[in-house]
């Protein structure tokens, strides 16, 4: 990172590579028990998740809700997450995307046991 700083002229450096720069930065910066840490370079968004199976402890990933309808399996709306949220807690994003993009609510919603029942 030093000799980049030295070699590159000035406008690069801020202009074309300052977000490349940060990141950087910040994972040079990053310790073993901080938070929040980069784990791929190529997709900073990315995290860490606990599976707690004895073959696969970890999986990095972002998480991302999809809703179809009922019959047809037709996509109404993507949402992706910027944090390591249980899948009880992005039920509401999900329908809230959903009722933005379609012009209205769902009536009825039909999901894993794993989220809370809404009407």
């Amino acid at each position: 990172m030093r000799e980049l700083r030295r070699e590159l002229p000035q406008y690069c450096l801020f202009e074309c590579y300052q977000r490349d720069f940060l990141l950087y930065e910040r994972v040079l910066r990053q310790q073993q028990n901080d938070k929040n840490k980069i784990y791929s370079l190529h997709e900073p968004q990315v995290y860490c998740v606990a599976k707690g199976k004895d073959h696969k402890q970890y999986e990095y990933a972002s998480q991302a809700s999809i809703a179809s309808t009922a019959k047809g399996n037709l996509i109404v709306g993507v949402v992706s997450h910027e944090q390591n949220l249980h899948d009880s807690n992005t039920l509401s994003e999900i329908l809230r995307h959903v009722e933005i993009s379609r012009g209205k609510a769902a009536k009825q919603t039909v999901c894993d046991r794993g989220l809370p029942r809404q009407t």
